[in-house]
């Protein structure tokens, strides 16, 4: 008896040895963050993760079909080049021992990169092994990096040179030059410093949001009187003629932050309008917090740019082609509402131009809502 009970457990201990390779063999494939499948040489799925499932988003009876042509067949209307992922794919199936690497767009924007080898059992082609894995963030992120650097390198250079322009010429000419004449380089040397102290913020800000570094500090602030000191500013800087209307709002913000915003917009209509074109802010209360309002007349935004141009690096067409910008500010503008619980968006002002809209959110907002007309001009 003892000797059969013996002979027994020899015979099941390869079963158990295999039992726990499968399992060794299924965890490794559920924990990895790649999409895996893999493919007969008959066309029948014998393996995949439920992260490839989820990737490709296969609905679950296609994938217990273990139909390799059915999931094809689901999958290529996903991709902006169908054709060539199916020719690709044959190609591969008709060369058992090839391997592969490519890189796969699809229509919402999403980026896989694709790699395929090989299944060898014994020396023979059993299948093919394929693994994806999405890399769409990594290349949003190397091309925020790229565009980045372009910024930094080429607008950064404008005011620089200017600055360097500037204090050339003091240096050189200014005993012999009028008292007007030196005023004027040095407003001009404030103004060019100013963007570049306003651009290196921007950039500063844009890399702690980006980390998650940046948590708004709220105190009871007058909205009214500090949007229309920051216009009052934006003027001299901007040479505009700003018109600002306000009701008498005081919520729990964080000053500099909303600071930041008004002028990026300020700044932003000033960027894309013709000099003389009229730019109107306005602050208006409402029950859980205040709207600020930032408008021009000029051409506007196509409804095509409406939501792109508050993602980092997309801008409009400029009619100040010698005024710098990194292509951020209305991102920030868009992330700083958000740490105030509200969010940015534009839409066509009545009359033609862009009406810029930032809603801030406060819980317990002291309201009179007593418009303030300022600059004497009206709305």
């Amino acid at each position: 008896m003892r000797i059969s009970l013996g002979r027994i457990r020899t015979r099941r201990r390869p079963d158990i040895d295999s039992a726990h390779a499968l399992s060794l063999l299924e965890a490794t494939l559920e924990s990895t963050a790649d999409g895996i499948l893999v493919v007969s040489t008959e066309g029948t799925i014998t393996r995949f993760n439920q992260q490839f499932i989820r990737m490709w988003r296969i609905p679950q009876e296609i994938a217990d079909s273990h139909d390799d042509e059915r999931a094809l067949a689901f999958v290529v209307d996903q991709l902006k080049d169908p054709d060539d992922f199916l020719k690709r794919v044959h190609e591969l199936y008709a060369d058992p021992t090839a391997e592969s690497f490519d890189v796969l767009h699809f229509k919402d924007g999403r980026i896989f990169e694709r790699s395929s080898k090989p299944q060898v059992v014994d020396g023979i082609p059993a299948g093919r092994v394929w693994s994806f894995r999405d890399v769409t963030e990594r290349r949003r992120l190397d091309d925020m990096k790229d565009n980045l650097l372009t910024a930094v390198s080429h607008e950064l250079r404008t005011p620089l040179t200017a600055i360097v322009g500037f204090t050339s010429t003091l240096e050189r000419y200014g005993a012999t030059m009028t008292d007007e004449e030196v005023a004027d380089l040095y407003t001009r040397l404030s103004n060019n410093a100013k963007k570049l102290q306003r651009m290196v913020g921007d950039l500063l800000d844009f890399d702690r949001l980006a980390r998650g570094l940046v948590e708004p500090k709220r105190e009871r602030t007058d909205v009214a009187e500090l949007v229309t000191s920051i216009a009052r500013e934006s003027e001299q800087m901007t040479g505009r003629h700003i018109r600002v209307a306000a009701d008498d709002v005081v919520l729990s913000i964080d000053a500099p932050k909303v600071e930041r915003i008004v002028e990026n917009l300020i700044i932003n209509a000033a960027r894309h309008t013709a000099p003389e074109t009229p730019v109107w802010v306005r602050v208006r209360a409402r029950e859980d917090g205040c709207l600020i309002i930032v408008e021009d007349a000029g051409p506007g935004v196509p409804d095509e740019l409406k939501d792109i141009i508050f993602e980092p690096f997309k801008q409009g067409p400029t009619a100040q082609p010698q005024s710098p910008g990194v292509g951020i500010g209305l991102s920030l503008v868009s992330r700083f509402a958000a740490l105030h619980g509200g969010r940015a968006w534009v839409e066509d002002r009545k009359g033609g131009g862009s009406s810029f809209r930032v809603f801030l959110r406060d819980e317990n907002p002291t309201v009179d809502l007593r418009q303030a007309e300022l600059s004497r001009t009206t709305t």
